[in-house]
């Protein structure tokens, strides 16, 4: 059975401020999104990445990028001759859940991606066998892109089959099909994931009160989001943010005693 050359990676969470001109590198570049949105060109290709899309940059490939708003992304630079898929090309990427499940686990724990090489790779071996995947057709990407943005950006109202599919351009029919093809879900059970997600991301990330997060994430109150996250994942709000909150702690003392 083939498997994918693990090339040594460098992975670091950033944030961009303003324009970036027209530059390129040696070295193959993946950039993930963890919370607000950045327009990039590559090679003449515009898009955007935010929490429906990731991005490609092969190597010597020439790109900029606009961010204008607080925002965190995951970059990982490949030290690899990027010649083989799925590094070849640059291409946006659709965040499915797989995707999504590997990047909430950078966002609890990307002090560990940053300073453990082994943790490093291991995490970046199994993006990079998401990445191998086939890619749906651009239509069809095109319109789960659409779909996934209307989501996210959405997130915090009541979401109906009807206006996703509309917002997508597609029949409700033809909405769950495509998430059952290429997101193996049903639009509900990735809402229901990623507000979960991003609920279980902004308890290790913020300070915000619970009863704030839940509304932020289309949750009627904290009672809501306190039993779905019971249900889904057996852990209270309060038990998740201590959680995190002592894994940052041991992570940082790691570092400091390397």
């Amino acid at each position: 059975m083939n498997t994918l050359a693990q090339p040594t990676v460098a992975l670091a969470m950033r944030s961009y401020s303003g324009q970036v001109e027209l530059h390129d590198h040696d070295f193959p570049q993946i950039v993930l999104p963890q919370s607000g949105a950045m327009e990039i060109e590559v090679d003449g290709r515009g898009g955007k990445v935010d929490a429906s899309q990731g991005v490609v940059i092969a190597s010597g490939a020439r790109h900029s990028f606009l961010a204008e708003r607080s925002n965190t992304f995951l970059v990982l630079d490949l030290d690899s001759p990027g010649n083989e898929a799925p590094l070849a090309d640059s291409r946006f990427f659709t965040i499915d859940p797989q995707i999504r499940h590997l990047l909430g686990y950078a966002s609890h724990s990307g002090a560990l991606l940053s300073s453990s090489s082994p943790v490093a790779s291991a995490w970046s071996a199994l993006l990079l066998a998401c990445l191998a995947r086939p890619t749906p057709s651009a239509p069809q990407r095109q319109a789960l892109a659409r779909a996934l943005a209307y989501i996210e950006q959405h997130l915090g109202s009541p979401l109906s089959a009807r206006a996703i599919a509309q917002a997508a351009r597609v029949s409700e029919r033809s909405l769950y099909l495509l998430f059952e093809r290429d997101m193996h879900s049903t639009p509900f059970a990735y809402i229901s994931t990623l507000r979960l997600d991003r609920a279980i991301d902004l308890l290790g990330r913020t300070l915000l009160p619970i009863s704030e997060i839940a509304q932020r994430v289309g949750y009627a109150d904290q009672s809501a989001l306190t039993h779905a996250l019971k249900k889904a994942r057996n852990q209270t709000p309060a038990a998740l943010r201590k959680a995190a909150r002592d894994a940052q702690a041991q992570a940082a003392t790691r570092v400091r005693q390397a």
